[in-house]
């Protein structure tokens, strides 16, 4: 769910910017690490001649995916807990 979010917050951060003239936008590289999911974030190098490099369309995308990744998430956690739930209560009436 970090990994989720942090890929919302810069896609959305690059997709807010997309009409500012001079901005870099961020790329994120999610990798496993020994303690979960890790996320490496960087700002892209500016390229000459060309006043914005973030692509609308292509952000828009990664937002809704995020935003996807994020809700499999969730429903994950909540059918665990669930599951959980019905394990103690097996429990108490045995």
């Amino acid at each position: 769910m970090v990994a989720a979010r942090t890929r919302l917050e810069i896609a959305t951060e690059n997709l807010a910017n997309v009409s500012t003239g001079g901005f870099r936008p961020v790329t994120a590289r999610g990798f496993l690490t020994s303690l979960g999911v890790a996320i490496e974030s960087r700002r892209e190098p500016a390229i000459p001649h060309i006043s914005n490099s973030v692509d609308p369309i292509a952000q828009m995308i990664d937002v809704l995916a995020a935003e996807r990744s994020f809700e499999s998430a969730q429903k994950t956690v909540a059918a665990i807990d669930q599951t959980r739930q019905k394990s103690a209560e097996a429990a108490r009436i045995s």
